[in-house]
């Protein structure tokens, strides 16, 4: 029996990419990394991101392009600005004496902070609507972007098959190879997505 709730079964589809290209990257660390248009017409494999399960003695074959595909996540990795700026806070925050000794933030607070700029999420969020794609909601902490869409949307966006595995006599759908990203974004902004 094939399961509808994409999310409870979904074995995994876990993308770690780091989009590049030859954009120029912005120079100071509240800058927009993105600073010129997405390039549709490259790829990088996303190395890593089959679920050990999803194997061929599983596999019940693919989904239809409508298989609503719920509740994803893409999520975007700080800049190495804002990471080190992040890190040196995280052990502030635990040094007694510190200025920043016990003060903790509020997610919002973290967003501004350490997430990525306004800019940058908007470049992600009119990408994901481009292919078709309906986003939920940005995280508090600007880390994540919550959206949906079907396995049509994610093959063409990711170049991903989500197949039918019957493992234990139980149905789970997943990724059948490596997704390939659009090498749409500059080196530091990288970019993960997860179900």
């Amino acid at each position: 029996m094939m399961h509808r709730n994409f999310h409870r079964k979904f074995l995994c589809l876990f993308l770690v990419a780091a989009f590049t290209s030859g954009l120029a990257l912005a120079q100071t660390p509240s800058s927009s990394r993105i600073t010129g248009p997405i390039d549709e017409s490259v790829r990088v494999t996303l190395k890593g991101n089959v679920h050990p399960l999803a194997q061929a003695r599983f596999d019940h074959g693919v989904v239809p392009d409508s298989f609503p595909v719920e509740r994803m996540f893409l999520m975007l990795k700080r800049s190495p600005e804002r990471e080190n700026a992040l890190q040196q806070f995280i052990q502030d925050a635990h040094t007694p004496g510190s200025a920043n000794y016990h003060k903790w933030l509020k997610p919002e607070q973290f967003g501004e902070l350490y997430g990525p700029d306004d800019s940058e999420m908007a470049t992600v969020i009119a990408w994901l609507q481009k292919h078709g794609f309906s986003v939920a909601r940005v995280t508090k902490g600007k880390t994540a972007v919550e959206f949906s869409g079907t396995a049509g949307q994610l093959r063409e966006a990711f170049d991903t098959e989500i197949h039918t595995y019957v493992v234990n006599g139980d149905a789970h759908h997943a990724n059948n190879r490596d997704p390939h990203a659009r090498k749409a974004f500059p080196r530091r902004l990288t970019i993960s997505l997860a179900a």
